[in-house]
């Protein structure tokens, strides 16, 4: 017989694949700083065109250089569509004059919104450090990712009946509400903040610095309405508190009594441990109301510091509830702020995306002409195959350009600084710039 093998068992258990999300948070994470390319090229003016879209996407898939990314893998997937309207469903623009004023219009538009976007994501991570972007738009909710990937037109928000210039001019309107909103309330958050700051226990300060209402407090002082009290408030009587540096306890108990007239003699009282980390410690001394301000003066020339304080616990309670009270204001706030913020990012960024495809569509009918039949893509290259990726690009996209109008070395080399270096319309945008924590 043959000898039967052991074999060995397995130790452990498989790891467990990540979830959606957790999947979707570490493509985020990967692609800060990330620049997408957003690139498009003329197809032919007859009927059929689609066809060629379909071509142009496949030799870009096949690339070796463009052809990256795996969901599977955890990377972003690149190339891929990215649908702006064109053909029979294109964009309204009017006249040929109201394009090139578009251009700049668009251009400024498209900055602008930029600058909201992104300052949005920054106050977004500042509330909440695990906070998760994702984009809400008709009627389903996405990671920018999948968004971007199955993005159509918002026929909706931004119908093509409407000119371009009136769907820009509503947009801008949209954002720039978005991002006053989220200024004030912002601003009324922040003011809660500072509020709560105010009146916050401060914890660790020595004696000197501390609300004595956070150190006497009730479990503390004794009041039991006789004359042991720590505390004798009558219509001739007052208590003045008082905190002696170290070492001073000696000096002070052997003259307080004769600091000022009227003192009640051995109302010296001191407030066991509470003594603060720099040896400071808490007194009290009964007296006449007349006596208590040549009292404070006598204190303050022998450097020993008064405090003006009334122990009254209904006074305590209620500084207690206005904590409370703005403990869960703070709370409310932040909850709505942050909830702003989400859907404020959202909005702005299928404002953002919409920009993007109009200046697509008005820079790919000003270079390729009409009527508007081209091809648009999404390229994610790596930082360090710029160069590369431009190449290729020049190469796929470019073969129906004229010789020597945008030579092949100077399309791959050239910077993203201008559509005229390239043989087809570019733009480049950052979705992320602000690192995450952890």
């Amino acid at each position: 017989r043959l000898a039967r093998r052991a074999v060995p068992r397995r130790q452990g258990r498989l790891p467990t694949p990540p979830s959606r999300a957790e999947a979707a948070t570490a493509l985020e994470t990967m692609s800060v700083g990330q620049e997408f390319w957003v690139v498009a090229v003329g197809c032919s003016k007859e009927q059929g065109y689609n066809t060629e879209k379909e071509s142009f996407l496949a030799s870009l898939k096949s690339h070796p250089t463009l052809g990256t990314g795996s969901r599977s893998q955890g990377t972003l997937e690149s190339p891929f569509k990215f649908d702006v309207p064109d053909g029979d469903r294109s964009l309204l623009f009017g006249s040929f004059d109201n394009l090139i004023r578009l251009t700049d219009d668009l251009q400024k538009s498209d900055s602008q919104v930029d600058s909201i976007l992104h300052r949005l994501e920054r106050q977004y991570l500042e509330l909440d450090p695990k906070a998760e972007f994702r984009v809400k738009s008709q009627r389903q909710e996405k990671t920018f990712h999948d968004y971007l990937r199955t993005w159509q037109w918002d026929e909706a928000k931004y119908p093509k009946s409407r000119s371009i210039l009136d769907n820009l001019t509503l947009l801008m309107s949209v954002v720039n509400k978005l991002d006053e909103e989220a200024r004030n309330k912002t601003a009324q958050y922040n003011d809660f903040k500072t509020q709560r700051g105010n009146m916050a226990k401060k914890e660790g300060a020595n004696l000197t610095n501390r609300d004595l209402v956070d150190v006497l407090t009730p479990d503390v002082v004794k009041m039991q309405g006789n004359a042991d009290d720590d505390f004798i408030y009558t219509e001739h009587l007052t208590t003045v508190v008082v905190i002696l540096p170290r070492g001073a306890e000696p000096e002070f108990v052997k003259t307080y009594e004769q600091m000022a007239d009227n003192i009640v003699p051995m109302s010296g009282r001191k407030f066991q441990d509470l003594d603060d980390k720099d040896g400071n410690s808490l007194w009290r001394v009964v007296m006449f109301k007349s006596a208590a301000e040549n009292f404070k003066k006598q204190c303050r020339e022998r450097r020993y510091v008064v405090r003006d304080f009334e122990y009254s616990e209904e006074g305590y309670q209620q500084l207690k509830a206005q904590r409370g009270q703005l403990e869960d204001a703070v709370r409310r706030q932040h909850e709505l702020v942050r909830g702003l913020y989400q859907a404020a990012w959202s909005d702005a960024m299928v404002a953002w995306i919409h920009i993007k495809a109009m200046r697509v569509f008005v820079e790919s009918v000003l270079r390729f002409g009409m009527p508007p039949r081209f091809a648009s893509f999404v390229v994610v290259p790596k930082s360090n195959s710029f160069p590369a990726v431009r190449k290729a690009l020049a190469e796929i996209l470019g073969k129906g350009a004229q010789p020597g109008m945008f030579g092949g070395e100077k399309a791959g080399e050239a910077q993203d600084d201008g559509e005229e270096f390239f043989p087809y319309v570019s733009l480049s945008f950052t979705p992320f710039n602000v690192q995450r924590a952890g």
